[in-house]
């Protein structure tokens, strides 16, 4: 003889039967909800430091490239070729794109590119990015205190 079966019982039953593994598909959701945000922040600060190379190489780039000073002449000017190419050399080594503009006797302007890859938002299938940074150097002669008086 079998035992009675209480309805308390009987329900739990109905009711597990009724789930149909919606806890399963609702944490599937979570986990990939959670994978994107932690996708975000990681590769997300990591093309926030890619823009701030960028910059940092533009900005050097433009300072190597304002130190090729023509010296010969009346006044102290840029050497046009050598700028450029003090520029060129510093972006090859520094292994970035970039483009170099003597925008005054003075004056060097730089923008580079630096690409990079996603790490986490790479697995949902984002590609690459690139960055650009720029700066803009010129030569002075003298001291700059930045006092007054």
């Amino acid at each position: 003889m079998t035992p009675p079966v209480s309805t308390a019982s009987l329900r739990w039953r109905n009711q597990r039967r009724r789930d149909g593994g919606m806890v399963t598909l609702f944490t599937a959701f979570a986990a990939l909800a959670l994978l994107l945000m932690v996708g975000l922040v990681v590769d997300g600060g990591a093309r926030m430091r890619a823009v701030g190379r960028a910059d940092r190489i533009a900005g050097e780039a433009a300072r190597a490239a304002v130190e090729a000073a023509d010296t010969r002449g009346p006044t102290l000017t840029l050497n046009r070729p050598a700028a450029v190419a003090a520029a060129h050399s510093y972006l090859r080594a520094a292994g970035v794109h970039g483009a170099v503009a003597v925008t005054g006797p003075r004056t060097v302007h730089v923008t580079v590119t630096v690409p990079g890859t996603y790490l986490i938002l790479g697995v949902v299938g984002a590609s690459g990015y690139e960055v650009s940074g720029s700066a803009e150097a010129s030569l002075s002669v003298g001291v700059e205190t930045g006092e007054t008086r």
